[in-house]
């Protein structure tokens, strides 16, 4: 994700994982040359090109948010192959911006997550990155942009 405009009044925010996409294709584009010109067993692997490939096209939606002071609101759009989901809700609910750090693996991941007055979580990076620096840089630009 990363910052597309910011003025007084707005901030968006947009994700578009083409490199994904593209690696995807050549994943499956490759998977499928090998299932088709190999035999047993290694046809198999061919196969399972092609169902990473799905996993990589699928899993990776596109995504856009919109802080706007004038209408005190926040809306979030992710767009993938799967369908759309849609949120919103006031920015003025907004009480804390912050990057949550969790192990899997053995590997240090993040996300970026908006922790509303309710109580509620909102993860505006809700697949995990390893991008430590993107993400703080990201929870700060909000987070100045909601102070100001």
């Amino acid at each position: 994700m990363r910052v597309v405009q910011r003025t007084f009044t707005l901030l968006t925010l947009r994700e578009r994982p083409i490199t994904i996409w593209v690696l995807s294709i050549f994943t499956a584009a490759i998977g499928l040359l090998i299932f088709i010109s190999s035999k047993f067993p290694t046809d198999w692997f061919g196969f399972f090109c092609i169902v990473c490939a799905n996993f990589m096209m699928f899993g990776s939606p596109e995504k856009f948010c919109l802080f706007d002071k004038v209408d005190n609101r926040v809306v979030f759009k992710q767009t993938g192959w799967l369908g759309r989901r849609h949120y919103h809700f006031p920015i003025s609910k907004i009480s804390l911006v912050e990057v949550e750090p969790f192990k899997l693996f053995g590997i240090q991941f993040y996300r970026l997550r908006l922790n509303l007055l309710s109580g509620e979580r909102f993860y505006l990076t809700p697949i995990p990155s390893t991008d430590n620096q993107l993400l703080h840089y990201l929870a700060g630009s909000i987070q100045e942009f909601i102070r100001h």
